[in-house]
């Protein structure tokens, strides 16, 4: 019987320094079923070049006409994909040989799971240093309110069924945590089986996070919370949790200001003695080291 196709959708934009490696993780697959939907967000480096020598009918570039936001070029990849399940990868990232084979569990799941997900590495580019991402075993079935309470879903290890893309698509007015929002509204109807192994690779580099992109995250994540209708939906008591993040990443962006020690008089104030001593070690540790565990989000 032959294996069902597999969409792996790559978003780039200026991606030349990392791009081969992305995409010799592709081409060295065990499971060979699969189409390459690359989107090239008018770059102006090599990128498009890179991706052009690939001599494989698999690979199929697409331009947008102007620049677009990434969940725009998102949803614009997703019209491309013909697969019976679509994955993502990140033009800095890459995957073991055996990330698409091993999911064949998944493959074969009933209508309930519409997706997968796994551990991983970060690979800290200023240290040259692999650390795993979640050292806790990872739940499976209906796990919205394990996400609210503490996310634990990376991007980049996701693997859709098709069906669920009929249902949702990434909302383009976020530029910051359309992945969040997106993987919190598809656990709402459908279940996650989770695998322990760690195949996928993601990149952590000092470029991750600007001044301006930790406060576009926090006022993206206030206006999430915001339009959330915690009466009616069933996770009305992990408002708090949410609530509790917020408040961190609202001090997380002033932390990283040129007034970070002016608050420490607020973070002393702060009732939550946990949140506290957090902040407090934040407080102490250097700019770049957050913006690593910004992305760890």
């Amino acid at each position: 019987m032959r294996k069902k196709l597999i969409s792996i959708i790559v978003n780039c934009y200026n991606g030349e320094k990392y791009l081969s490696k992305t995409l010799s993780s592709i081409l060295d697959q065990k499971y060979k079923n699969f189409e390459v939907i690359f989107v090239d967000n008018c770059s102006n480096d090599s990128s498009s070049k890179i991706f052009k020598q690939i001599n494989d009918s698999r690979f199929k570039y697409f331009k947008t006409k102007k620049k677009i936001k990434l969940y725009e070029a998102r949803n614009y990849a997703l019209k491309k994909c013909k697969g019976h399940f679509i994955t993502f990868i990140d033009t800095d990232d890459w995957w073991d040989r055996n990330f698409l084979i091993s999911r064949s569990k998944f493959f074969t799941s009933s209508n309930e799971y519409g997706f997968c997900f796994s551990n991983c590495f970060h690979y800290l580019e200023n240290k040259k240093k692999y650390v795993i991402f979640s050292k806790k075993i990872l739940p499976s079935g209906y796990i919205l309110e394990d996400l609210l309470k503490n996310y634990f879903i990376k991007m980049g290890t996701i693997i859709l069924k098709k069906k669920l893309i009929s249902f949702m698509k990434f909302n383009p007015k976020y530029n910051i945590i359309g992945d969040y929002d997106f993987i919190i509204r598809a656990s709402k109807k459908f279940k996650g089986m989770s695998f322990q192994d760690k195949l996928v690779n993601i990149r952590i580099h000092r470029t991750n996070f600007s001044h301006s992109n930790r406060k576009m995250f926090y006022l993206e994540f206030k206006d999430w919370i915001n339009k959330q209708n915690f009466k009616k939906q069933n996770f009305k008591k992990n408002k708090f949790y949410l609530d509790q993040k917020l408040e961190y990443l609202r001090l997380i962006f002033l932390l990283t200001s040129n007034k970070r020690l002016n608050l420490i008089f607020d973070i002393i104030k702060i009732d939550n003695f946990v949140l506290k001593i957090k902040l407090l070690i934040i407080f102490m540790i250097p700019s770049f080291v957050i913006d690593i565990k910004l992305k760890y989000f």
